[in-house]
């Protein structure tokens, strides 16, 4: 029994050995300072930058859905109603009118 114990221990003691191994600090690479592999604070900046252009791109977004009508059908060109961008009847070559001028 106490021979059992002892062989139980040792294989213990190997497996808590090979996983405690790995997770020490190791000595940089040659030529490397102590800080190689570790974040950068250009990193970090790059981070906030690119969190700040989310912010900004979501608030910008949710301005222009408010604006948005409450349908695309169409009801209000039927009906009479002004199209603001001209794309009821056509544009101006469709309609055989002479186009803005170019320079």
């Amino acid at each position: 029994m106490a021979v059992q114990v002892e062989n139980v221990t040792a294989v213990v003691n190997q497996v808590v050995t090979g996983l405690l191994v790995p997770m020490q600090d190791r000595p940089p690479p040659p030529g490397q300072l102590p800080e190689f592999g570790n974040a950068a604070p250009a990193g970090l900046a790059i981070v906030l930058l690119l969190l700040l252009a989310t912010v900004f791109l979501i608030r910008n977004m949710s301005k222009r859905i408010t604006r948005l009508p409450e349908s695309f059908d169409g009801a209000d060109t039927a009906e009479g109603g002004s199209d603001p961008a001209g794309t009821a009847s056509g544009t101006a070559a469709d309609r055989g009118e002479p186009g803005p001028a170019r320079s």
